[in-house]
């Protein structure tokens, strides 16, 4: 499973952060995020090439609700991973508008396997 952990259909943000190869944060010129099944086949709650409206170094991404609901054909699973693809545009001494493109998996907890 992957390291970050949501209850279904609550809320909680994911970081993300940009850094050059020295390790100095670098804000990119332009940053978008999808959200998909961890295969990436299925994107969820039409959350595909959201644009971050003011890029920055470092960004937290929320999700809630429905972004984290689990498909009809999931609700058997205690748990299921989801994939948050980032794609960025970026300046560096290396050139100007370069691409990134990364990942982050996270899984969301099926409530109904809590027990109290």
């Amino acid at each position: 499973m992957a390291d970050i952990e949501f209850d279904e259909k609550s809320s909680g943000s994911v970081t993300v952060t940009f850094k050059a190869r020295d390790g100095a944060a670098v804000p990119p010129t332009a940053i978008t995020w999808t959200l998909t099944t961890s295969d990436g086949a299925t994107v969820i709650n039409s959350r595909e090439q959201i644009a971050v409206p003011s890029p920055a170094a470092s960004i937290e991404i929320l999700l809630s609700g429905d972004d984290l609901a689990l498909l009809s054909t999931e609700q058997g699973n205690r748990a299921v991973v989801r994939r948050l693809t980032i794609e960025a545009v970026y300046d560096s001494d290396l050139g100007t508008d370069i691409p990134l493109r990364d990942d982050k998996l996270f899984t969301v907890r099926n409530l109904k396997y809590i027990s109290s």
